[in-house]
């Protein structure tokens, strides 16, 4: 025990050491400097400029070393002497972004400084992934196998042990000559046939209905919630500002999809909103950005950059679905599929789009046949509901589960 207890103090000095000699070692960043920087870009830059992506200028991550500091100096503080100077690398950028005039900043060298060490930490720490709810899930799944695999490998463990055990017990009882009483060992007692059996009906069970279970939720995303290019607040602007949502998703009504609205139906507001109340002026600036537009008026011969909106719902390529059969012939709320989108600030998917939630739908949603000229056909229907013969008509009795209605 001496020995053991020797060795730990050992590795503890050796690991103090090491710890030590790494933190002399290593770089110390003056904290301030970060923090100083990090205002400045924040209140100066971010309506231009982001790390790793770009924006109206371009990602300046790693900037910091792909230019000389004192070139970076004169840029930053009137970069538009340099290119009328004729400086190579100041026309270069001024030609690659469409001659967009960057601001000159009245900075200290200094400031700059602590700007451009900013910009190195953030460089180093690598672009931000985000992880919506699926991922969140798939990485639960992987902690639940790779936990199932330690638990495996204990258990392995403790049978080769036990089996250590009852071997060496038995050496010494035919070393000694004498019964020596030993307690039974750890698989014999916890691992005999009855107990194996039933355990590894269990195990068939409970592998059988994970696949199951995995199956009928391939492919579904039920709580997905990217982070967007841009900000888009619904509880501001369905919520608070109660814009309808046809108002940019004009296609619900009309067709099969309810489209993605483009940069122009937000600048039909944002031409005179410059500023937001909860991201500032930031994320309007990325509209901005995509369309060419320099606060006052359009870029002449600016080429334009759609915003990369990442899609939350999605279905199965065999499956068919027609927003305007549900929201103009059948007066479903938006609400009803996609939940209180107007209390969403974060956009997730709220229902799992399933099959069997698609068919629950069906056969409790009641057609509301007054007024609605859509479903003048079905005079059988109207004729019953008056009589008093029927009560209600739901989906599923004017063929909302026939399977080609949604598999062609």
């Amino acid at each position: 025990m001496g020995k053991f207890n020797s060795i730990g103090k050992c590795l503890s000095i050796l690991f103090l050491i090491c710890s030590l000699m790494c933190w002399m070692g290593a770089p110390q960043v003056a904290a301030q400097d970060v923090a100083a920087g990090e205002t400045i870009f924040k209140a100066q830059c971010t309506s231009c400029h982001k790390i790793h992506e770009q924006l109206v200028g371009p990602a300046l991550a790693g900037s910091h070393t792909k230019y000389e500091r004192e070139w970076l100096y004169k840029w930053i503080k009137n970069s538009q002497a340099l290119v009328k100077a004729g400086d190579p690398q100041a026309v270069a950028i001024f030609e690659e972004y469409n001659k967009s005039v960057m601001t000159a900043f009245a900075l200290s060298n200094e400031e700059i400084d602590n700007v451009l060490e900013y910009i190195k930490v953030e460089t180093e720490k690598g672009p931000e992934v985000a992880v919506a709810a699926g991922g969140e899930a798939k990485q639960s799944n992987s902690m639940t196998i790779f936990l199932g695999i330690i638990m495996a490998l204990l258990l392995l463990i403790m049978l080769i042990l036990s089996r250590i055990t009852g071997t060496l017990g038995e050496m010494v009882r035919e070393k000694l000559g004498e019964w020596v009483p030993v307690a039974p060992s750890f698989d014999k007692k916890y691992f005999n046939k009855k107990i194996m059996a039933a355990a590894s009906l269990l195990l068939v069970v409970f592998l059988g209905y994970s696949a199951v279970d995995g199956a009928q939720t391939l492919g579904r995303q039920k709580g997905y919630a990217p982070t967007q290019p841009i900000k888009f607040s619904h509880e501001l602007h369905a919520g608070t500002l109660e814009i309808d949502c046809q108002y940019c998703h004009s296609g619900a009504a009309k067709g099969k999809s309810a489209v993605i609205p483009s940069a122009n139906v937000c600048m039909n507001c944002h031409k005179a909103v410059k500023k937001g109340p909860k991201y500032g002026e930031e994320e309007i600036a990325k509209i901005y950005a995509a369309v060419g537009w320099d606060g006052a008026k359009y870029i002449e011969g600016y080429k334009q950059r759609p915003i990369e909106w990442i899609r939350i719902h999605n279905l199965p390529d065999h499956v068919y679905f027609n927003h305007a059969q549900h929201v103009t012939a059948g007066g479903v709320e938006c609400q009803t599929c996609h939940g209180q989108i107007q209390e969403m600030e974060v956009v997730e998917q709220h229902s799992s789009l399933g099959m069997g939630w698609c068919i629950n739908c069906h056969r409790e949603t009641e057609v509301q046949f007054e007024g609605n000229d859509y479903y003048k056909v079905y005079e059988k229907y109207h004729d019953d509901l008056k009589s008093g013969k029927i009560k209600k008509i739901t989906v599923e009795d004017i063929g909302g589960l026939e399977c080609q209605k949604c598999h062609y």
